[in-house]
Order: C-alpha cells, then sequence, then structure tokens
C-alpha cells in the first residue's frame, strides 16, 4: 500500500487553491462535476477530490480534468522557465542522480 506525505502547511494551501480555481473554471464552464468526469475519464470522487485539494489525486488524473475544462498546456507550461534551476546548473554543473542499490532490491 502507498504511503503519503503530508504537506507543509504553504504546500497544502497550494493545492487547495488549485482545487477552487478547478471548481471555480468548471462552474463558469457550467458544467458539473459529473460532465467533467465522464469527458475525463475519471470518477466523480476524483473530481471531488481534485476540487477540494486533496493532494492523493494522480497527475494523470488532473491534466484529464484540464484538458476538459480548455487547459490541455497549462501543467506543461508550469516548468518551462526555470530561473533557479538554471543559476545552480551554471554554478555547480549538472549532476545526476545517483542509483541506490540495496541488497534487497535483487
Amino acid at each position: 500500500m502507498r504511503r503519503s506525505i503530508p504537506l507543509a502547511s504553504d504546500e497544502a494551501a497550494a493545492v487547495e487553491a488549485l482545487g477552487k480555481r478547478l471548481k471555480l473554471a468548471r462552474l463558469r464552464r457550467n458544467l458539473t462535476q459529473a460532465d467533467v468526469a465522464e469527458r475525463a475519464g475519471i470518477s466523480r470522487l476524483t473530481c471531488i477530490d481534485l476540487e477540494a485539494g486533496k493532494p492523493g489525486v494522480s497527475i494523470a488524473a488532473l491534466v484529464r480534468y484540464m484538458s476538459v475544462l480548455g487547459y490541455p498546456d497549462r501543467i506543461a507550461g508550469l516548468l518551462e522557465a526555470d530561473p533557479i534551476g538554471e543559476d545552480l546548473e551554471q554554478v555547480h554543473g549538472r549532476k545526476r542522480a545517483g542509483v541506490r542499490r540495496d541488497v534487497e532490491d535483487f
């Protein structure tokens, strides 16, 4: 069973705010949760969880939900500009994360 990692308060607030914006966007389009769920191929409960800002909803469900609302490119655009990452790369260079292999993995 997958264990969820608790969010910091600012992260939880951001997820909750995203849920409120999703709900507002849906209502502005005069769509019900059932409409969005059917078009997105997700359950109505998943729509409820997204709009409530529950952090356990999959990224795929979020992308499908946003596509139904007419925002298919919004997620891809989230990290288009990464000035912090670019600065760090210039200072430290690019490094690959090492793969940790424990005896139990084999």
